[in-house]
């Protein structure tokens, strides 16, 4: 695990543009979308 770790952190990452979305959403709106995944899709 460390050595693909490091791997990705010397060889791969550097060379690849990385961006990390972070979607946050109500809590009850979660739950719905926790118990009807099909609705997943057209909210994202």
């Amino acid at each position: 695990m460390a050595q693909t770790a490091a791997h990705l952190v010397d060889h791969v990452i550097p060379h690849v543009p990385v961006r990390q979305w972070v979607l946050s959403m109500p809590i009850p709106l979660r739950l719905l979308l926790a118990a009807q995944p099909k609705l997943v899709t057209p909210v994202l």
